[in-house]
C-alpha cells in the first residue's frame, strides 16, 4: 500500500547572520540550512538525491529567519519535501527535495 501523505510544517528560527545578513543572503549558507531542514521533515533512513534550490538577493537585515520544511509527498521509498524561509515577510530562500530511503 502507498502512503501518500503530507506533513504539517515544521518551522526553525535561526539569526539572519547564521546566512549572511545583514548583507545578502550567501548560497552556501543557505543551502546547508535547507539541506538541514528538508533532512529533518523527511525523516531517518532517508538520503537525499536532488535538491533545487532558489536564493534571494535581497539583503537580510538582522533578524531572524523563519524556516519551515514540510513533506509534500511520502510513500514507502521516496520523499518530496520543500523548504521555505522568510525574513521580515521576504522570501530568503526557497527549495525542494527528493530522498530515497537507504
Amino acid at each position: 500500500m502507498t502512503d501518500i501523505s503530507t506533513t504539517a510544517p515544521i518551522v526553525t528560527r535561526i539569526p539572519a547572520a547564521d546566512l549572511g545578513g545583514p548583507d545578502r543572503a550567501v548560497f552556501e549558507r543557505c543551502s546547508e540550512a535547507a539541506v538541514a531542514a528538508l533532512a529533518g521533515a523527511a525523516g531517518d533512513g532517508f538520503r537525499m538525491t536532488s535538491l533545487s534550490l532558489d536564493v534571494a538577493s535581497h539583503s537580510l537585515g538582522e533578524g531572524a529567519v523563519e524556516v519551515a520544511a514540510r513533506v509534500d509527498k511520502r510513500t514507502g521509498m521516496i520523499v518530496f519535501a520543500s523548504v521555505e524561509a522568510r525574513s521580515a515577510g521576504r522570501m530568503v530562500f526557497s527549495g525542494q527535495g527528493l530522498f530515497c530511503r537507504g
